[in-house]
């Protein structure tokens, strides 16, 4: 498969152990490229607009068109391999706009949103998130950022949402950054820049989060990312799981023995293989992880999956990964893609449709799309564009995914978020979208 790879990658980042110090201000063109950079390779960075649309089709100057149309091929193939599928097992009946999930007012603006029920609240992870006011450790900008509420009914939208504060009164990391990371960042820090490159950063982008009912703890996984200043200069060396027992307190970060990636022994998986984590669910006891891309190739959206049982997630060698035919092995070289997908995404049973339903953006579009399958390996149908988002400010929707605990009469109705940029620099918005399913087979 060709790759698309126009990243300046550093070739040796510093080897501390762990991840990310997104607790540092970078300076505005590096915060501003980084985000655009993330945009393209991990889904266009935050949507704007005005409201759901019905699709409309451009016409772009034939440069980008053939551009963007080679972009697309390449992505969607993944490898080579195009995921038709049957159709789907469901239909729209009914989008509506619930408008903006509230948010903090020193919050200027983040993404992502993953959410699951632990120990009795929706807990929503998100990746940087951008500050109004420096926190105690002086960083504006940080990797990572979480809110809770006890509202479980989300027909009139979701409200009730709390962060833990710092001494500074600013919204909390929910990944703890090691003391080496903590130490590289400060120093990085341009709000007060000891060490060349400043703006240079570890950062820890939360994933799918899934909770074991058997034990009630939750596993959020996560990607570690170095980004150095500038454009087109950050690399994702690889993913992890953070292991979370009790809500009064943090995940944690335990190392892997043996370690995978020596040089950061958190890690479970490496940059050359899948993303696991994109998505996540815990059925028949098991938990199946969906790894949709691989770090070290932008164009890749295929998604692999593995499954283990929940307590054994940090032993690399209980994985197994499904390789089509039925069959799973516990190599992970022999993994298929079981549907094109995107980095961020939901995989949730839906007891209404009987089917299991995947939610996320389809790349260069603000499509939201859907897939359904029988099973967590497929086989997965064709995709079905569920609505059309808000047009961003800038760049395009790439984080739609759906919030299963508050689904009505067991899936008739998902709820879906997608972040939207706006126009206010470092600025955006987490919409909440109600959407209406049926059976295929049933008649309007």
């Amino acid at each position: 498969m060709g790759r698309l790879n126009p990243l300046r990658i550093p070739t040796h980042p510093p080897s501390v152990y762990a991840g990310n110090g997104d607790g540092r201000q970078r300076p505005r063109a590096q915060a501003r490229s980084e985000k655009h950079i993330r945009s393209f390779f991990f889904r266009g960075k935050h949507p704007a607009g005005t409201g759901i649309q019905p699709r409309r089709r451009r016409r772009p100057h034939l440069p980008a068109t053939i551009l963007i149309g080679a972009l697309a091929a390449a992505i969607t193939s993944s490898c080579g391999v195009v995921f038709a599928g049957p159709p789907p097992a469901l239909r729209i009946v009914k989008v509506t706009d619930l408008g903006p999930i509230p948010q903090n007012p020193d919050i200027l603006g983040r993404d992502g949103g993953y959410s699951a029920l632990f120990q009795g609240r929706s807990v929503w992870l998100y990746g940087d998130t951008f500050l109004a006011q420096p926190n105690a450790q002086n960083f504006t900008l940080i990797s990572d950022s979480w809110s809770y509420t006890t509202s479980l009914n989300a027909q009139n939208g979701i409200s009730g949402f709390q962060e833990r504060l710092d001494a500074a009164g600013a919204p909390t990391m929910i990944l703890p950054e090691t003391p080496a990371e903590q130490a590289f960042n400060a120093a990085h820090n341009t709000n007060n820049c000891q060490a060349a490159p400043c703006g240079a950063r570890w950062a820890l982008w939360p994933a799918s989060i899934a909770v074991d009912p058997a034990s009630g703890n939750a596993l959020v996984f996560y990607g570690l990312v170095y980004s150095l200043p500038g454009s087109f200069n950050f690399q994702g060396l690889g993913s992890s799981v953070a292991t979370w027992q009790s809500f009064t307190a943090l995940p944690q970060r335990p190392t892997i023995s043996p370690p995978v990636v020596p040089a950061h022994p958190d890690l479970l998986f490496g940059q050359n293989e899948p993303s696991f984590g994109s998505a996540s669910l815990i059925s028949g006891g098991l938990l199946y992880v969906y790894g949709c891309g691989i770090p070290s190739s932008g164009t890749d959206k295929g998604c692999r999956l593995g499954r283990v049982n929940p307590t054994g997630a940090l032993n690399r060698s209980a994985w197994t990964y499904y390789a089509g035919n039925g069959q799973w092995s516990p190599q992970i070289g022999d993994a298929v893609s079981v549907f094109t997908g995107d980095n961020i995404l939901s995989v949730a049973w839906n007891s209404y449709l009987q089917q299991y339903v995947a939610v996320y953006s389809a790349v260069f579009s603000q499509n939201v799309m859907m897939r359904t399958a029988p099973n967590p390996e497929g086989p997965w149908s064709a995709e079905l564009v569920a609505f059309v988002a808000m047009q961003p400010s800038s760049g395009n929707v790439y984080d739609a995914h759906a919030h299963p605990e508050y689904d009505v009469n067991g899936g008739q109705t998902i709820y879906v978020t997608y972040s939207r940029s706006t126009p206010a620099p470092f600025t955006s918005q987490v919409r909440l979208v109600s959407v209406q399913l049926a059976a295929a087979s049933t008649q309007p």
